[in-house]
């Protein structure tokens, strides 16, 4: 007799943790479908860091395939804070506001804010994952999602995304980098971003 009531005790336990857990699980689902390409517009701030390697001959940038003069690869940090505003069809103006240091050696601190002009290339609302290509310039400043056209290019790049909190989180990673200014200075570029709708 004990265990019939342990066992109906048990059975009425996972029924009603199946009845309280099942409706939190669909609308998670359902929350999460709404996320569209057109839904992102709008305001988000965030942070991000990451490294690369500057090539340098004499404390001026080079490529970093030169041979004659011979580079010397200098391993650096960048962490940046961010403002974006993206509009409905996937294009996007940010200002990111960075500090450069080494990762070793002597000390070192740099300091530069940039326009970053981005284009969502594809977006799956079902996975909430899409991919940019971008172009930063020195100079220039935002309307919106829209760029000015002044200032300087720096570099171009691409980076893939996955959105979540039902489109008010958007995680970055770079995918490529190439400065412009002077091809091919820097190399091995990482660094991701993480943003919260304003």
């Amino acid at each position: 007799m004990m265990k019939l009531r342990i066992a109906t005790g048990l059975g009425l336990l996972l029924f009603m943790a199946t009845m309280v857990g099942g409706p939190v699980r669909v609308s998670q689902a359902q929350d999460d479908q709404g996320v569209t390409l057109a839904s992102l517009a709008g305001n988000f701030a965030g942070r991000g860091g990451g490294f690369f390697t500057a090539c340098l001959n004499a404390g001026v940038l080079i490529s970093c395939s030169s041979v004659l003069p011979v580079p010397t690869f200098v391993a650096s940090s960048d962490t940046g804070i961010l403002h974006t505003t993206r509009d409905a069809a996937g294009h996007s103006c940010e200002v990111i506001t960075e500090t450069f240091g080494l990762v070793s050696g002597a000390k070192r601190f740099n300091f530069q804010t940039r326009s970053v002009v981005g284009t969502t290339t594809s977006f799956d609302p079902t996975t909430g994952s899409g991919t940019e290509s971008f172009s930063r310039y020195s100079g220039g400043s935002c309307s919106g999602a829209v760029w000015d056209g002044a200032g300087t290019q720096t570099a171009t790049g691409t980076d893939s995304f996955v959105v979540s909190d039902s489109g008010d989180r958007i995680e970055t990673i770079f995918t490529s980098y190439a400065a412009v200014t002077v091809p091919g200075s820097v190399s091995n570029f990482q660094f991701s971003t993480t943003s919260i709708r304003q």
